[in-house]
This record gives structure tokens, C-alpha cells and sequence, in this order.
């Protein structure tokens, strides 16, 4: 995996979302997570997008062990939600014990719009 992402700054809610693209805000949301070609991580302050970070998964192809793999780096980046499509029991136990809440959302919309379903962000 990747090394993990800047700390977020202070009472920030940082998201992460798999997607299908590299487009960031603007990234289709992915049906599977761990699996996805991309992770976009998104901090919030205030109802507002304060910065982002698209991220390569180099966990996709792994031949198993993805979800394990993509729970601790999200751990390590200092995640507090996961907004997903499905999720694996393996990263779904994980993400649990870290006390990191998952939402769940739909495919094939963009980042910025799960994020206002999921009223992490103003409209």
C-alpha cells in the first residue's frame, strides 16, 4: 500500500471513497472497495471540502488479502468514515474494531455527490 496521507488538520472528518477514476471530487463511485482502481480521500471541516487526495490502489489486483491490506492503510491515513457500495467481512471487521463508521451509498455517482447524500457536505 501506499504511505499514508498527511494528518488531517484538527476537527476534521476525513472520508475515504473507492472509485472507478482518478477525477477526484468529480470520481465514480466504485461497487467494490477494496478492489477499486482508486481511493479518493476526502477531509471535511464544517460542511465543507477543505482538501482532497486521489489515491492509486495498489491493493486491486492483489490475489487476496486486499481488504486487510486496504483497512490498515486507511487506518494509518487517519480515516473516520468509509462510504461504500459492499464491503468484505474481512475489511468490514477491521474497519469495526478501529472504530472507523461506514455509510453506505451507490454506484456510479460521483464523490461529491455521495458525499452530499450521505450530508458530509453542504448542497
Amino acid at each position: 500500500m501506499p504511505e499514508p496521507i498527511p494528518p488531517p488538520p484538527p476537527s476534521t472528518v476525513r472520508v475515504a471513497i473507492a472509485t472507478l477514476d482518478g477525477n477526484g471530487l468529480n470520481a465514480i463511485v466504485s461497487p467494490r472497495f477494496a478492489r477499486a482502481p482508486y481511493i479518493v480521500i476526502v477531509d471535511i471541516l464544517g460542511g465543507n471540502v477543505v482538501n482532497h487526495y486521489v489515491v492509486p490502489n495498489p491493493a486491486a489486483s492483489a490475489p487476496r488479502g486486499a481488504g486487510v491490506a486496504v483497512a490498515r492503510w486507511l487506518i494509518s491515513s487517519q480515516v473516520n468514515v468509509v462510504l461504500a457500495v459492499n464491503l468484505g467481512l474481512n475489511i468490514q471487521e477491521i474497519l469495526s474494531q478501529a472504530n472507523i463508521r461506514v455509510e453506505y451509498t451507490q454506484p456510479g455517482i460521483k464523490v461529491i455527490d455521495a458525499l452530499r447524500l450521505a450530508k458530509l457536505v453542504g448542497m
